[in-house]
């Protein structure tokens, strides 16, 4: 059911059923239950048949047992009553390390497809908070057992922390590293909204059509009862989302224009839109962008659920975009980091590897032809931005051909590096460059521009493309595990970019699960100036959280 009555009616059933729960089961049974669902020990979630199954019932028994890679499953159940004995009974177990590791597979994606409510003929529910706190008023003031570290049993939990602490506070940003679930965390928050009938629609935001259409699988995977609506160019979609607002879930490129027209439309809607929608911002930072600063500044924060993703979410040089996103998104009210999701083996351990480098004098002459243009200016009187100085200085070192001398020099002896690989550049032109050395040693490589074909991408993830060659493409969002080789020829000062490069070669990998990363960086062998500086901090940062090492297993 998807209206207020029916949920209403859902949260007085179990209600009661606490109160059988109460007479029917032993103190100290009753006791240790509440304080597990308590202590997260255990979890609980209703499964309501609909679609095809309705007037049916949920009557399916099995369960997965996990014990590091390993796992056991079974289906069928032997009932526990005086009946049972009389019945004809069957159970039937696999095991991972028995010959029937693909049962055991099909069992878990069966038993996960359900959890994450993505069979169309099941309602999944989570248990109301008014449920829990009535279950909690059960336990007395001793816990029955030693107290769990939740941390050591569930690498996952972040995010249902971070779960937790939006639908508290109910706006804000959740910094969370790349590949630690920011969208799933994102699509759990909507979840708990929905089922509490808080919101009626969902607007998610992002920038770039790759990062759209990933968003949209996962989208469409999940929600198959919501009408969903993808706006690339044309406002033919949102026009139809704005017809249909309710029980509905529109996602939008990041554009200025396009959410302005979209807040203009919002407002002409009736009832308490204000207090019943929720706005996602994807890589939140680029929410900061000077254009929607100026078009939608005191139009978001009037919405009661704002919800900010990223793993670095401050811009850096840019004080009012920064306050922006503080003052209509939120501040951060969860952080997980890269060293803890490295830790918790969410992400996998790297290796880090500076190469130096040196400008040439012609290089160097550039730059202080940059400074002097800029000292001139401040001598005069005539404004300018410290920012434009730093960023062209930025530009010469980040396209040093030494850099290029550099790189050959190493993959003349460790052409491996070259496989499931990408190079971050800085422009097309020093790509070219780059490619006259690549094809020596490779021809399994293609670049990615902005004017290349998304199939460079898609046969770079299936493994038909060895190396990609780009610039800023898949920086943000895109999620290909193989990759395991990061060459920086471009790195900002900014934490922020640098974070989601190497973000592409953490992920782990199901096809290696011993992955581990390279990421092979460039350093300015002087530090006279203070943006060269820029390299021995990034260089600092990186060497300590190259130092990382996992100290959980997977579950």
């Amino acid at each position: 059911y998807d209206n207020r009555d029916a949920y209403a009616r859902l949260e007085t059933a179990l209600l009661d059923s606490v109160k059988v729960l109460e007479q029917e089961m032993r103190k100290d049974i009753l006791n240790a239950f509440s304080w597990m669902l308590y202590d997260r020990i255990i979890d609980m979630r209703f499964a309501i048949p609909r679609c095809k199954l309705n007037d049916g019932d949920f009557h399916a028994k099995f369960g997965i047992f996990y014990s590091g890679d390993e796992a056991l499953s079974y289906s069928g159940s032997m009932n526990d009553s005086k009946h049972g004995f009389q019945n004809y009974e069957t159970i039937t177990v696999f095991k991972s390390w028995a010959g029937t590791k693909e049962y055991v597979e099909i069992e878990i994606e069966r038993f996960n497809r359900i959890w994450d409510q993505n069979d169309p003929n099941l309602n999944i529910y989570t248990i109301p908070s008014a449920v829990k706190s009535k279950i909690f008023s059960l336990r007395t003031s001793d816990r029955p057992y030693k107290k769990p570290n939740i941390q050591e049993n569930n690498k996952w939990i972040h995010q249902e922390q971070a779960v937790e602490c939006f639908m508290e506070k109910e706006h804000g940003i959740l910094a969370m590293a790349t590949g630690t679930g920011k969208t799933v965390t994102a699509l759990k928050i909507i979840d708990h909204l929905f089922e509490e009938s808080r919101i009626k629609r969902v607007i998610i935001t992002m920038y770039g059509n790759d990062l759209l259409e990933q968003w949209a699988k996962q989208v469409r995977d999940k929600y198959q009862t919501k009408q969903i609506f993808y706006q690339y160019e044309s406002n033919k979609m949102m026009n139809k989302f704005i017809l249909h607002p309710d029980n509905s879930i529109l996602l939008v490129s990041r554009d200025s224009n396009n959410l302005s027209n979209l807040l203009d439309s919002l407002e002409r809607l009736p009832g308490n839109y204000k207090d019943d929608t929720i706005f996602v911002f994807d890589e939140v930072h680029g929410a900061g962008a000077p254009s929607i600063v100026e078009n939608l500044t005191g139009r978001i924060s009037p919405y009661r659920y704002r919800l900010g993703l990223s793993a670095t979410p401050e811009r850096e040089y840019d004080e009012e975009g920064n306050e922006f996103i503080l003052n209509e998104i939120g501040e951060v009210i969860y952080e997980f980091s890269l060293k803890d999701a490295i830790t918790k083996g969410i992400l996998c351990e790297f290796n880090y590897i500076p190469l130096n480098y040196k400008l040439s004098p012609q290089e160097k002459k550039k730059k202080k032809d940059i400074i002097a243009a800029f000292s001139a200016k401040r001598k005069s009187g005539i404004p300018y931005n410290e920012k434009d100085m730093f960023t062209q200085l930025a530009k010469i070192n980040k396209t040093a051909l030494d850099k290029i001398d550099e790189f050959e020099k190493f993959i003349s002896s460790r052409v491996d590096f070259l496989d499931k690989c990408i190079i971050f550049v800085e422009t097309k032109d020093y790509g070219e460059l780059l490619q006259n050395v690549l094809i020596r040693y490779t021809d399994k490589y293609h670049t990615y521009y902005s004017e290349d074909e998304k199939s460079n991408l898609e046969n770079f993830s299936s493994g038909k493309i060895r190396c990609l060659l780009t610039c800023k493409k898949v920086s943000e969002g895109i999620d290909i595990s193989s990759v395991t080789n990061i060459f920086l020829f471009a790195s900002d000062r900014s934490k922020l970019v640098t974070t989601q490069r190497i973000g592409r070669a953490l992920r782990l990998d199901k096809e290696n699960p011993s992955k581990k990363a390279n990421v092979i960086d460039f350093i300015m062998n002087e530090t006279k100036d203070d943006e060269e500086t820029a390299d021995e901090e990034r260089k600092a940062w990186l060497t300590d959280l190259s130092k990382t090492r996992r100290t959980q297993n997977e579950e």
